[in-house]
């Protein structure tokens, strides 16, 4: 019975540990919500069912790609492929801000937020590039903004982090305060404390 107590715990554990895994593997390539998706290391912005496709280099750090977690300060460069044919003939604006950590309105002052900006342009070729050169860690959101025919905008945005955050370390955290508590619960089930020897009953003379 208690062997069965012992490996249902350590199964527990081990659930938790995945679920940790899981959650923190969700986070980091879920992007900014409804309005952006991710495949691999690719975000998705979203404009109904079209999209434009998001690729994130560091060409000075290592050949890998990235999406909504950049691993480290320095120069960036970000791809866009605009999948949507009819996009490309459409005036498109990039602008990446500090994420202030609150919902971002139309009365926020996104020039007092503002890391970079390329002003409306059309990218008739379908692909269009920018470098930047990030200087600090945090939390970023890039906001892309599409003008219809008729005049009419459309904003969506993904977010992204650069440098190592601390959400970044949590799950790390939390598994080896997990496995060591595997640890100490083995150590305590294969050495039980000894009994204390139960004392002599005293005699009472008559």
């Amino acid at each position: 019975m208690e062997m069965m107590n012992w490996r249902s715990l350590v199964a527990a554990m081990c659930g938790a540990v995945l679920s940790l895994g899981v959650a923190s593997a969700a986070r980091a390539e879920s992007g900014a919500g409804p309005e952006a998706m991710s495949m691999g290391n690719m975000c998705m912005v979203m404009f109904g069912y079209d999209m434009i496709h998001i690729t994130v280099f560091q060409p000075d750090k290592s050949r890998s790609e990235y999406c909504s977690e950049i691993p480290a300060t320095g120069r960036t460069i970000m791809a866009f492929d605009i999948e949507t044919p009819a996009f490309r003939d459409l005036p498109i604006e990039l602008r990446i801000i500090r994420d202030p950590l609150v919902p971002v309105t139309k009365d926020t002052n996104l020039d007092e937020l503002t890391e970079l900006h390329l002003p409306a342009k059309k990218y008739s070729k379908g692909t269009f590039s920018v470098e930047h050169e990030f200087t600090a860690n945090g939390h970023y959101i890039g906001l892309v903004t599409l003008t219809r025919e008729d005049g009419k905008q459309e904003t969506e945005q993904w977010k992204f982090s650069v440098g190592e955050t601390l959400w970044a370390w949590v799950p790390q955290i939390a598994g080896t305060i997990l496995i060591a508590g595997m640890v100490f619960v083995y150590w305590k089930h294969t050495h039980p404390s000894p009994k204390k020897a139960k004392a002599p009953a005293e005699t009472v003379e008559s």
